[in-house]
């Protein structure tokens, strides 16, 4: 009897752990699922805008020098002629010292030049009568060569007493081409003359110099006896002489005075409009406000030396407003010129969010860094927003700008998680009545960022299983929604 009542026992036991085995494993699976309908699908992305001005001026200093005092500050409101900065004015009074020291010692040499060119003149015939006077003597000499001297050293002693003629005349011309050379060299620094008349002066004293260094060799070679043809030294000596005596009647011929007075005149000219623009300066040291409006950018807080190049401040007008972003390269291609935007402007109290249109992009991209500091390509595009009533917008304020790279109405989408591949083909689990799981073939459209557009293959109101890749799935498993 004992034994029976066990076995009862034992058979009830497996019986209720059969069934409930089978109950389990009967109930259908907590999923999620997503119910597809007809909706909008978009892909966008968000850039960080500022709200500016359409009139916005750059003001620069027409003085360059160290900052002195600064009387503005950012947002701050001014008015035409409202004083902006001012500008050290010491390094420009010390310039305009040495340029009209300058432009005295030009004017003085200008009405030296007459004087001067009177000077070289009578140096220049004097020297001609002097070489006219040695050729003479040469020539005289000529005849003695032919029945040659009583001795040795008296043929040395004539050719000594010439090379030193030569020598003397060498070192006159030195002395004249220095002159010039240092003449045009003023006149070259001063930026009159060119470069090619500076390098002419130059080479003609190095040969000079040149010629002094060889008659001065050949005297040495002389006095050491070496000289033993007379009639060839005669003749290169007197070569030598007609040539000077030729080249110092060619420059008396010449006009020596105008060229030099144009250059002198030229350079003075210079100064003086090197005068009138420190002047400017001078009268331009306090900078001032061109246009009434607010100040959006003063570059001038950041520096203590004002640069005519670089801007001092941005002044901006009221009145009507846009607001600017800058778009990645890669980004930038997908709009275009009127497309809708969405704008939101980020407050405590809640976001406020209205549309916009996209007015202008740039033709060329620019050097931005992201708060990591990456640095990025990027092109500005303007957006003028169409602003709500009673809201606080102005200008430097940060609004998010959203744009819409694709746009469909009544699109059919599904999770891109929901989707995987069977044979090629794309697939998704539809929840179909009574929670019975069947995969089905679809056709995908374009990806979202977290969905894909279905184009065919589904319909409205069906369920699809969020997760593609749960294992407890397969075709005929019931499910329910989590």
């Amino acid at each position: 009897m004992r034994k029976s009542i066990k076995y009862a026992v034992l058979a009830v036991i497996l019986l209720a752990t059969i069934a409930g085995s089978v109950y389990y494993v009967m109930q259908p699976i907590p999923v999620r699922m997503t119910e597809v309908f007809l909706q909008t699908a978009e892909l966008s992305f968000t850039e960080q805008g500022v709200v500016v001005a359409e009139n916005t001026m750059l003001v620069f200093s027409a003085a360059q020098g160290e900052l002195s005092e600064l009387y503005v500050s950012e947002g701050q409101a001014v008015n035409a002629g409202d004083a902006l900065l001012r500008v050290d004015t010491t390094a420009l009074q010390l310039r305009l010292t040495q340029v009209e020291s300058g432009i005295r010692g030009l004017e003085a040499q200008l009405s030296n030049i007459e004087v001067e060119d009177a000077n070289l003149r009578r140096n220049l015939e004097t020297t001609r009568a002097s070489l006219q006077g040695e050729l003479a003597a040469l020539n005289a000499h000529a005849a003695e060569t032919q029945r040659g001297f009583a001795s040795q050293q008296e043929i040395i002693n004539e050719q000594l007493r010439v090379q030193q003629i030569l020598i003397e005349q060498h070192s006159r011309e030195i002395m004249q081409l220095n002159e010039a050379y240092e003449r045009i060299l003023f006149l070259y620094e001063g930026g009159v003359v060119a470069r090619t008349e500076y390098e002419t002066a130059s080479a003609a004293v190095t040969a000079a110099q040149a010629r002094l260094e060889a008659a001065e060799a050949q005297m040495a070679v002389i006095a050491a006896g070496a000289a033993v043809n007379s009639a060839e030294h005669f003749e290169g000596t007197r070569a030598s002489l007609v040539a000077q005596i030729n080249g110092i009647t060619a420059q008396l011929a010449g006009d020596t005075v105008t060229a030099a007075r144009a250059n002198i005149e030229a350079l003075i000219s210079v100064e003086h409009t090197n005068i009138a623009q420190i002047e400017h300066e001078l009268q331009n040291a306090v900078v001032t406000a061109p246009i009434d409006g607010i100040i959006t950018t003063l570059h001038a807080r950041n520096t203590n030396f004002i640069s005519a190049a670089t801007p001092v401040a941005e002044i901006t007008v009221p009145g009507n407003m846009y607001i600017e972003a800058y778009v990645s390269t890669q980004d930038v291609g997908s709009i275009h010129e009127d497309d809708a935007v969405r704008l939101t402007l980020r407050q405590r109290t809640g976001d406020v969010i209205f549309n916009g249109t996209v007015a202008e992009i740039g033709d060329t991209a620019v050097v931005r860094f992201t708060a990591l500091g990456v640095e990025e390509r990027k092109v500005n595009v303007r957006i003028s927003p169409e602003i709500p009533e009673n809201v606080n917008f102005g200008l430097g304020y940060g609004v998010d700008v959203t744009f819409y790279i694709y746009h469909q109405e009544n699109a059919l989408t599904v999770p891109r998680t929901a989707l995987f591949r069977k044979n090629g083909r794309d697939m998704v689990w539809v929840a179909e009545d009574g929670g019975t799981v069947q995969a089905r073939e679809v056709v995908t459209g374009l990806e979202l960022r977290t969905e894909t557009i279905i184009e065919s293959g589904l319909f409205e109101g069906e369920f699809v299983i969020n997760d593609a890749n749960n294992r407890d799935i397969d075709n005929g498993t019931k499910v329910r929604a989590e």
